[in-house]
């Protein structure tokens, strides 16, 4: 037999379903379901396990229940490299340039104090520094003998390098999660890579309607509902030379599934990924990977004026930064009036109340600063949608780097029949595909090894 089954699963007295695939994928967000739509485009067989009950992660979409028009409050763009526009072009998504939502407006929303005349830029003292470390362009291919300069906190690596003209420019990234003047100058270069910033600058796409849900929907279409498992947790899971066992709960019953490769493309921490029967080795590599709290949603009847969209800065802080918690921003939607959707950043575990408590008072804060603009300063804001998506942008510490963290990492790739795909090497969209399309001609000669 191509796959050994565990008897404990084979002889499990309720009835489980069978599920023998080529590949299985854990996560269906933007890698996870970018790699089973490549796997199916390359004659493979795959399922898909997610714990949510839709594929699509981060991408987030509100939809008017009057209109019916969407609203995007999570993966808002993506730029326009080859692998985007095959990928859509695979799908069949119309894509367009992306637009603002609204007027755009620097304010504290702790002071509720606008900042009409602070600029965001990036100069050529960023793009300097930025050069100098070409290995972190689309991952962490670190050499060696890693500068000590990339293991300090961004905001010292600011000041030992004097990045006067884009300081400030270099906390615009979307949705900052975490500490962003703590965060090391490793974590900043990778994730404000070129092509992010030629995001920010506006070389971006979107989908045409505002509706990046429907990347997710088509995907559905090309990937078959019987390669989908939603709402499923791994109960247990078996990984050996011989290939992958993963038990499998869902509302619908229990699966065994066999297949030859594994790709995870879940947060890669060892706590999350504990069901899969970690070892020693994985478990020391994976526990020094952390990611930060971070939720966002939707609000109307906020009073504000539905041309206006907000991004948080401190107006007396270190370079304009909040200070956390705080949220992030609050935009207008450009398709429905008066309604909103807000980013909230943590350090720590908050309820949805307490998240929504701080929104409403920074929309207190903005509007009490806006009656000339016809504000309405009685309104009780309405929520309509809240999601936590933490554990946001996954980080480890100066030591473990120090250590050999990243060299470990990439060194599990193809262990025990394994593959990461995740967020855990780029942050954006059209990296995270690039890299798993690069990578998944090594994973199915892996898999073609097993036969």
């Amino acid at each position: 037999m191509r796959y050994m089954i565990l008897s404990s699963l084979a002889t499990a007295a309720t009835a489980v379903t069978v599920i023998d695939r080529d590949f299985v994928v854990l996560g269906g967000g933007s890698s996870g379901t970018y790699a089973a739509v490549q796997l199916v485009d390359r004659n493979q067989s795959v399922v898909v396990v997610e714990k949510q009950g839709r594929l699509g992660g981060a991408t987030l979409t509100y939809y008017d229940p009057s209109t019916k028009k969407p609203f995007d409050y999570g993966v808002q763009f993506f730029n326009p490299l080859d692998v985007v526009t095959e990928y859509f072009e695979r799908l069949g998504i119309s894509t367009g340039a992306t637009s603002a939502s609204g007027t755009s407006v620097f304010a504290d929303f702790a002071e509720g104090i606008l900042l009409p005349n602070l600029t965001y830029t990036y100069g050529a003292d960023y793009d300097r520094e930025l050069e100098k470390y070409p290995y972190l362009a689309s991952g962490y291919h670190l050499p060696d003998d890693i500068p000590e300069d990339l293991l300090l906190p961004w905001v010292e690596y600011i000041e030992k390098h004097n990045l006067t003209t884009s300081a400030i420019g270099s906390f615009r990234q979307p949705n900052p999660a975490g500490n962003p003047l703590q965060r090391l100058a490793v974590h900043e270069f990778n994730g404000l890579n070129r092509v992010m910033v030629d995001e920010l600058n506006g070389h971006a796409i979107h989908q045409t309607d505002g509706d990046n849900s429907a990347i997710y929907t088509k995907a559905t279409s090309i990937i078959g509902s019987d390669n989908l498992l939603l709402n499923a947790t791994i109960s247990s899971a078996n990984r050996t030379d011989s290939g992958i066992q993963l038990h499998i709960s869902t509302p619908d019953g229990d699966s065994l599934i066999r297949a030859k490769q594994l790709l995870v493309a879940a947060p890669p921490d060892a706590s999350n990924l504990s069901p899969l029967s970690l070892d020693s080795r994985e478990k020391s590599t994976l526990s020094e990977i952390a990611g930060y709290p971070f939720y966002v949603g939707i609000v109307s009847n906020t009073g504000l004026p539905d041309d206006y969209s907000f991004k948080n800065v401190g107006a007396k802080t270190q370079y304009h930064v909040p200070d956390l918690p705080f949220v992030v921003t609050i935009t207008a939607s450009p398709h429905i009036p008066g309604v909103f959707s807000y980013a909230y950043s943590s350090l720590k575990e908050l309820t949805q109340s307490e998240v929504q408590d701080a929104v409403t008072e920074a929309i207190e804060n903005l509007r009490a600063q806006l009656t000339n603009k016809g504000s309405d300063t009685d309104a009780v804001p309405k929520y309509l949608e809240f999601r936590d998506v933490g554990p946001f942008h996954p980080e480890q510490s100066a030591d473990a780097i120090r250590n050999g963290f990243w060299k470990d990492m990439y060194a599990l790739q193809g262990y025990r029949n394994t593959w990461y795909i995740s967020g855990l090497f780029v942050l954006n969209s059209a990296q995270l595909w690039n890299n798993t399309q690069a990578l998944l001609p090594e994973i199915i000669d892996a898999a073609q090894k097993l036969e």
